[in-house]
């Protein structure tokens, strides 16, 4: 049977397969992945950017995903909002999680969780891993900054749970993200594996204070990749942790899918081998093991799959395990409707309705902080401006791989009359012609982008020296808003919060507008 959904009893091999999700490179299936899915009855499928190309070819894959397997597969992917989006400007963007709790309005997260969780189910994709419910509570953090809520325990749980609210309002699946927390770490789990060293009692206190109080609100849980030393003395990530596990079923009540973060992740593929990787994560207390072929690695892909059906047939795993897990997973599957009564889409839907509600709760969002009580702005559209910011460099990936790309620059051209660019290298040292371009335009604005400390230090650097040369610069910060530590006698600093499209077209219309 493919595409239907064949509740009937279910092989080991097919049973195992629904414990899987499983993302894959290209924006086709190929057929040796399609076969694998088939054959193994996979679970889950996880989408990426790298899978998309536009509205109808997204569409295109989503009806195919779903017409595989004995089971169909549940579809994911990630998009939290602001920072992580994975359809650049095609599906709603809204603002980052740190953004929407800016403006004081909890109504925002529950629209924003709506809106995109409308744009998900109108492409096919039946689950959103978000929200992120990770307290932010560490500023040197490289992974989670402005995608978590807040470092206060009590506003993450508000914002998160309107969020949560919206995207099931919109009939998607929501996932509550990095079980036990990832706000402390000062490592970034896709790189090592990161070691926090605090207390059980006092991440009851703030990190899982959240999964407390919203872990009955979802189905769908994940794990963190974070090795909690003084908590589990067994030196293993949260993933495998059994000490996790007890929290997380018996005092947080939590009876849905748990799930681990990417596999393929170096805190884990560096450091376990694969019968360490499956005898862990279902010793933790996974249902579903995530692999996202972001390392182009579908070998290894493979032998989880197969190394688990080897350690139950071997018996070093039980059946009833497999069964346990199996039953949770059918469980919450039936619960979706949209999936199990699916008709396929047919035709290229209305995406970002509510494009104006983006931009409203993006103007929100913004923070302007004047000092000395400054009138500079706001500032007039026929000034010429002059925009400075660096090649942008990833969180997850080295400096040497920046991107060279501006996010104000061509938005900005349809503010101002006279617009240029300086993109200058992520690199400690200013070019010789940053004087000439400082003095050449009536407004300097420096965007800086930072989601770890090098890059904040290196952009900082270079901010302190512009300051000395035009004291009258704007200084935007289009990631972590703790960029003004480096630059603390800046005249005017403000925050967006991110980078997307409407939060731009909110920054300019705020400097317009003040």
């Amino acid at each position: 049977m493919r595409g239907g959904n064949n509740f009937s009893e279910l092989s080991l091999e097919k049973k195992i397969g629904q414990m899987f999700m499983l993302g894959f490179q290209g924006k086709k299936l190929s057929d040796g992945f399609k076969d694998f899915v088939n054959k193994a009855n996979i679970g889950f499928i996880i989408l990426f950017s790298r899978n998309f190309e536009s509205p109808e070819q997204l569409i295109t894959l989503t009806n195919e995903i779903h017409s595989l397997g004995d089971i169909q597969p549940m579809i994911f992917t990630d998009q939290e909002g602001g920072t992580v989006c994975q359809f650049g400007e095609y599906l709603a963007t809204y603002v980052s999680p740190m953004g929407i709790a800016v403006t004081g309005k909890p109504e925002n997260a529950f629209k924003a969780g709506r809106g995109i969780g409308n744009d998900l189910k109108a492409v096919g994709i039946d689950g959103n891993i978000a929200p992120v419910v990770d307290v932010n509570l560490n500023k040197d953090n490289p992974i989670i900054g402005i995608r978590a809520f807040s470092d206060d325990p009590e506003e993450v749980i508000e914002y998160a749970g309107e969020f949560l609210r919206g995207l099931h309002s919109a009939e998607v699946a929501a996932v509550l993200k990095h079980f036990p927390g990832h706000g402390r770490t000062i490592e970034d789990s896709h790189s090592s594996l990161p070691m926090v060293d605090v207390s059980l009692d006092i991440l009851k206190e703030s990190d899982l204070l959240p999964y407390y109080e919203l872990s009955d609100r979802t189905d769908f849980i994940m794990s963190a990749h974070v090795n909690f030393e003084k908590i589990d003395k067994n030196n293993i990530p949260a993933t495998f942790s059994p000490v996790f596990k007890k929290i997380l079923r018996e005092e947080t009540g939590f009876d849905g899918v748990y799930m681990t973060d990417c596999l393929e992740m170096s805190a884990i593929k560096n450091n376990f081998s694969a019968e360490e990787i499956i005898e862990g994560a279902l010793s933790g207390g996974t249902d579903v093991l995530v692999s996202s072929g972001y390392k182009k690695d579908f070998e290894f892909q493979k032998s989880l799959y197969f190394k688990l059906f080897d350690l139950v047939k071997k018996n070093k795993i039980s059946r009833e395990r497999i069964e346990f897990s199996y039953e949770r997973i059918l469980r919450v599957k039936k619960k979706f409707s949209n999936l199990l009564e699916r008709k396929f889409i047919k035709n290229t839907p209305k995406l970002r309705a509510n494009y104006e509600e983006e931009k409203k709760i993006a103007k929100e969002a913004i923070l302007v902080v004047q000092r000395d009580n400054l009138k500079k702005l706001p500032i007039s559209s026929d000034r010429s401006v002059g925009i400075i910011e660096w090649e942008k460099a990833p969180s997850t990936i080295p400096i040497s791989e920046a991107r060279k790309k501006s996010f104000l620059y061509e938005i900005g051209e349809k503010y101002f009359k006279k617009v240029e660019l300086l993109l200058l290298p992520l690199i400690d040292k200013l070019p010789e012609k940053i004087d000439s371009f400082l003095h050449s335009f009536d407004e300097i604005i420096v965007a800086t982008y930072s989601r770890y400390s090098e890059a904040e230090k290196i952009q900082g650097k270079a901010v302190r020296e512009i300051l000395k040369r035009r004291k009258d610069a704007i200084i935007v910060s289009t990631g972590n808003p703790y960029d003004i530590r480096q630059f603390p006698d800046a005249d005017e600093y403000i925050c967006t919060f991110g980078f997307r499209k409407v939060q731009i077209e909110a920054l300019f219309e705020t400097l317009l507008s003040i």
